[in-house]
């Protein structure tokens, strides 16, 4: 007789010849495992509480609940539990998994499991396995979660899994079937509806999560929930009424399917009217943009229209102020030429004061001037044509605030020196000149106080290009 610690079993006989016989080789292969693979203070816990619910939940059926080292046969895997019924060779295998994770990168594990379970149903047994609930991962806003590799091969497929996948497929078609792929991203073939157990062995409460997977990753899966239920650790660890399996959760779930096709055309209905109203908008917006497009071309027909009325203003008023100096030049040949030759030009100017004076003169026939007077007058006018010339194009900073020609704006500038220039002193109000060139037709883009700086720098420019050009030195006082 050897003694031992396992709790209600103190002690286990031995080989005569201290052979080793099933049970210490199944613990031997047990306790390395679980040193192994498993968090054993956590499962130390719930596999006490597992122990004491069986107990209580099957004690009405006879059953033999056992830990799996006691089996009588040598297994390569040992369950935590195992239960046998009455008058039935019917055994499941029960187990308790608290670090999932494990081998996740070399997939060590997810093997483990993956052999697991198909020994399982070789040697006769109903696999059912429960995961800790640590393990669960889930987004509620999303109605998604990923299961590990391991994970799933510790899942499980009862009748209502697959009462589950014949109503997606006969409900789930067309429209309906295309919204849920692209609502849900999945990239399934089929419908393989399937549930994990999670339990929290602190609260005694099981978890049951109904899902389909919808994609496949490297080392887990993405799956999308179709209804969970959480119910007392009890309850779930009891029979249902047909004693082949554990009741885990509400068995009937016609109304949650009912719920979830409700739930998925709501959505689907919702998805089309936002869609709609989308559809609406954007048109809108297409709407006003060639609304505002066709404004602007409007906008720029009127000012070509209005720059096209500019220049013809300013042609005209060139034109008329060609032909006023042209009208004065012929005055003054004119004048020239009734002038006497004997008579100074500077003493002509009297002639009609003093005509009598001169009735006994000899006029000359023809416009001739004094050579010298020729030449004074022809530099004089080059270089005033000079002067003005530098003064309508010498470029200004700031004057793309001034719309239309820019000579034009200049020559009305100009205009209104020549009329309020007083000898060699110019005084200027930058207001009263605004106004001016407003009466005159001038038109801003920006306010007046901008403006001020483009027509302050031009008058600057008058000055200081008749002090270089004409040396005259002009005193200009600029107000505000």
């Amino acid at each position: 007789m050897n003694l031992t610690k396992d709790e209600g079993r103190p002690f286990y006989f031995r080989h005569n010849d201290e052979s080793e016989c099933s049970y210490s080789e199944n613990t031997t292969t047990y306790d390395k495992h679980v040193s192994k693979h498993e968090v054993k203070s956590k499962k130390d816990i719930g596999l006490t509480i597992f122990k004491e619910i069986l107990e209580g939940e099957l004690k009405p059926y006879d059953v033999e609940i056992e830990r799996g080292y006691h089996y009588k046969k040598k297994l390569s895997f040992i369950p935590d539990f195992i239960i046998k019924f009455p008058n039935s060779d019917e055994r499941w295998a029960i187990d308790y998994f608290t670090a999932i994770d494990q081998g996740l990168t070399s997939g060590s594990y997810a093997r483990h499991l993956s052999k697991r379970m198909k020994t399982y149903k070789e040697e006769g047994f109903k696999p059912f396995s429960f995961v800790d609930y640590s393990w669960l991962s889930f987004l509620e806003e999303t109605n998604k979660g990923t299961l590990l590799t391991a994970e799933t091969y510790v899942t499980s497929k009862t009748h209502e899994d697959s009462l589950w996948d014949t109503f997606l497929e006969g409900n789930l078609q067309g429209d309906l079937l295309d919204f849920f792929m692209k609502d849900t991203g999945a990239t399934i073939d089929e419908f393989n509806t399937r549930n994990i157990a999670y339990v929290d062995v602190f609260n005694r409460l099981c978890t049951i999560f109904r899902f389909v997977p919808i994609s496949q990753h490297d080392r887990n899966i993405t799956f999308y929930k179709l209804s969970s239920s959480e119910v007392p650790l009890a309850r779930a660890l009891s029979v249902n009424a047909d004693q082949n399996h554990f009741v885990l959760s509400k068995e009937n779930e016609d109304e949650r399917r009912n719920g979830f096709l409700k739930e998925l055309i709501e959505r689907k209905q919702q998805f089309e009217t936002e869609q709609q109203r989308l559809r609406e908008e954007q048109e809108r917006i297409r709407a006003e943009e060639e609304r505002i497009k066709q404004e602007e071309e409007k906008q720029r027909a009127r000012l070509r229209a209005r720059e096209l009325e500019w220049q013809k203003q300013r042609q005209k008023a060139k034109e008329l102020e060609d032909e006023e100096v042209e009208r004065e030049m012929q005055e003054r040949m004119r004048r020239a030429a009734l002038r006497p030759i004997e008579v100074h030009p500077d003493g002509w100017n009297y002639r009609t004061k003093r005509q009598a004076q001169y009735s006994n003169y000899t006029y000359q026939q023809t416009p001739t001037v004094p050579s010298s007077e020729n030449t004074e007058d022809k530099i004089d006018k080059k270089k005033k044509e000079k002067v003005r010339e530098l003064l309508l194009s010498q470029p200004i900073s700031g004057e793309l605030y001034i719309d239309g020609d820019t000579k034009y704006w200049r020559k009305v500038v100009l205009k209104w020196i020549n009329e309020n220039q007083s000898g060699e002193t110019l005084t200027v109000s930058l207001q009263m000149i605004i106004g001016y060139m407003k009466s005159a037709g001038v038109s801003f883009n920006q306010s007046d106080k901008i403006v001020k700086y483009p027509i302050k720098d031009f008058l600057e420019l008058y000055a200081k290009t008749l002090k270089s050009e004409l040396k005259k030195k002009i005193e200009l006082s600029v107000q505000e």
